[in-house]
């Protein structure tokens, strides 16, 4: 598979929430991973871009986001019903992979192109260095998807 862009959501995937800001368990390693193996790395979120930025920002300050990600990382525009992955430019809808954790934001006919991640409210979890293999296996073509919440049930949340 020859996967250009990394498309990311925001909060329940990556943070609780954008007000809060509190970093999902394993944010900074997944993120480093990432940084350093996709071309390409992109916010497809539902928060007002500035807010996702700021939110962003925040963690970077914070340390929990690997020197140079934020410098490099895109922020998708769209509208509509869904994170139409036609929105994602300069990239095909095959070239593009969508972690979220809402399935209702994805298109039925772009779901091969999702990776799901259980929704994070807050507590311990170990679904990012799930979610890391998916998209390791995503890259090597060596691993089938996986289904959210798989790391999770391990780890106590």
């Amino acid at each position: 598979m020859n996967v250009k862009v990394l498309a990311l959501d925001l909060e329940r995937t990556l943070i609780d929430d954008a007000l809060s800001g509190r970093p999902r368990p394993g944010l900074f390693n997944f993120l480093a991973f990432c940084h350093e193996r996709f071309s390409r790395v992109a916010m497809f979120t539902t928060v007002e871009e500035a807010d996702a930025r700021e939110a962003m920002t925040d963690l970077d300050r914070a340390g929990h986001l690997p020197p140079g990600l934020l410098d490099r990382l895109e922020f998708v525009g769209w509208s509509g019903e869904f994170k139409d992955l036609t929105f994602v430019p300069g990239a095909a809808i095959n070239e593009v992979v969508l972690v979220d954790d809402d399935a209702g934001w994805v298109r039925r006919d772009q779901r091969d192109q999702w990776v799901p991640v259980a929704a994070w409210d807050g507590g311990p979890d170990t679904e990012l260095a799930r979610v890391q293999v998916v998209l390791e296996g995503r890259l090597t073509g060596s691993v089938p998807k996986a289904e959210p919440g798989a790391a999770a049930a391990d780890g106590g949340a």
